[in-house]
């Protein structure tokens, strides 16, 4: 068998023709869409296959197109150069961009473009947007009108006239010395300062509030200095702990208590002679039934047989 016959039996696909030929698997597509009359391959879509053939075409494809890109960039070039030399040959002045009017003034690009913006009317140039390039003449205009602005920050505006009688009250209290505000107390810093236990406290606060001077609301309450002198008033009024056990007994030795003492003793006694009267009606109930089932028993017993 031959080689050209091996080439046309084994078939590549895409993929392998691209990596054979050293070129990215989305450039290989757009050579087998630009180039598909020129690729050696058989079938069609998805079963397209390609011969080997095709590895050396991939590669042509891709001299051409590197070569077109270099030929464009040099032929531009070329043409720029052309245009410089005919413009010195000529005589004519040749042409600025910003950045080299920027190293000639010392001026910063960014000032530069805000020039041109504003006085584009008075700077020479050709040409627009990118495009756009100055004469030489223009650098003494650019100088110029760094010379006519004003360099660096605006200043800050002066403050407004203050009137005398605000001047009198600033001067009536810078004579006065400051006062400190007094440092509000938590309910927890008064319990330390006065030995007194919190729920104590709040009992305090809750029965006279109006009493004691604070601030706020809720947790948010604050309490003044003085409320310390309030709340140490208001335990030494107050009869510390429970009552001794002799006086209790003592109040419940008073006539009205033993009246309601006898009354409830005779409620739980009426409730047990109803309950023994009930048992002896029900011995008596059980005992006529037993006597009935007794004479029952005594009767005479008749039997009847059927064949």
């Amino acid at each position: 068998m031959s080689a050209a016959a091996a080439g046309r039996k084994k078939l590549l696909t895409l993929g392998e023709v691209a990596g054979r030929a050293g070129v990215s698997m989305a450039t290989a597509l757009r050579y087998k869409k630009l180039y598909q009359d020129r690729i050696s391959s058989e079938g069609e879509g998805r079963r397209q296959r390609y011969r080997v053939a095709a590895v050396r075409e991939f590669k042509a494809f891709k001299n051409e197109r590197s070569t077109k890109r270099r030929g464009a960039g040099r032929k531009k070039t070329a043409t720029q150069a052309a245009g410089t030399q005919a413009r010195g040959a000529a005589g004519g002045p040749a042409l600025l961009t910003l950045s080299s009017i920027g190293q000639q003034t010392g001026i910063s690009y960014p000032t530069l473009q805000r020039y041109v913006r504003l006085f584009g009317d008075r700077i020479p140039h050709e040409g627009e947007g990118r495009k756009r390039r100055y004469h030489p003449n223009s650098v003494a205009v650019f100088r110029e009108l760094r010379a006519e602005s004003k360099p660096g920050r605006k200043p800050k505006a002066a403050p407004a006239a203050k009137s005398p009688a605000r001047k009198k009250r600033k001067a009536r209290a810078a004579a006065k010395p400051a006062a400190a505000a007094p440092k509000l107390l938590t309910l927890t810093a008064i319990g330390q300062q006065t030995g007194i236990s919190g729920p104590t406290l709040q009992r305090y606060l809750k029965l006279f509030g109006d009493r004691i001077p604070h601030e706020g609301e809720g947790r948010k309450r604050r309490y003044h200095p003085e409320a310390v002198a309030v709340f140490r008033e208001l335990r030494s009024q107050s009869r510390r702990g429970r009552k001794p056990k002799a006086k209790v007994a003592a109040a419940a030795k008073t006539p009205v208590r033993r009246k309601r003492k006898a009354r409830a003793a005779k409620v739980r006694r009426q409730p047990a002679a109803a309950a023994a009267g009930s048992v002896e009606a029900r011995l008596a109930a059980l005992e006529a039934q037993v006597s009935l089932v007794l004479q029952k028993l005594d009767q005479p017993i008749t039997v009847t047989l059927n064949r």
